[in-house]
């Protein structure tokens, strides 16, 4: 049997599916994982990470709704796939999975959104401590904030069910929207 290089801890890995991009000290890399738990929950928001770091957002990201911006970042850094809303979690723009690798230790966790609001998700079982997440959130986030107008351009939607209305969102010459559409639901 091989032995891996790297202890995984607080989830699964379950396949690489991505080149890594390293920052902070920290190795992201996009993955197939499996978080462990019965509630997984939203965690370091981003804009509040922001907030509460005295980070101050880039001008091209407008307001609480992060999603359209983070997955433009996502596609350029990773090769995120831009889903469809029929292949998406309900309520959401987006849905990433990675490991992050410090000192030899893998820790998977999802990036996501809800409604745009961007978060992170670690596994509610053998959770990792409030530390290493914060480590994680700080390097990932920075990671993001870097060059933050590199960005994939990519269009998507999402039905908002609540309101009942559609929200284009995505990145279009370099520019973030997300925008509600009523007119056309049928689109």
């Amino acid at each position: 049997m091989t032995s891996l290089p790297f202890d995984i801890r607080h989830g699964e890995l379950i396949d690489v599916i991505g080149s890594p991009v390293r920052f902070a000290d920290v190795t992201f890399v996009p993955a197939i994982t499996r978080l462990t738990g019965d509630i997984l929950s939203a965690q370091f928001d981003f804009f509040d990470w922001a907030h509460e770091q005295g980070r101050k957002l880039p001008a091209i990201v407008r307001g609480v709704e992060t999603a359209a911006w983070f997955l433009g970042r996502l596609i350029y850094l990773f090769n995120t796939a831009n889903v469809g809303e029929d292949d998406r979690i309900e309520k959401s723009c987006f849905d990433a999975s990675f490991v992050a690798v410090i000192d030899h230790v893998c820790v998977p966790f999802d990036c996501s959104d809800h409604y745009g609001r961007t978060s992170l998700i670690f596994s509610s079982d053998d959770a990792p401590p409030l530390e290493l997440r914060g480590e994680i959130a700080n390097a990932f986030y920075g990671l993001m904030l870097d060059e933050p107008d590199a960005l994939a351009d990519y269009d998507n939607r999402l039905y908002h069910s609540g309101g009942g209305f559609w929200i284009d969102f995505g990145v279009s010459h370099g520019e973030p929207y997300f925008e509600e559409r009523i007119d056309d639901i049928s689109r």
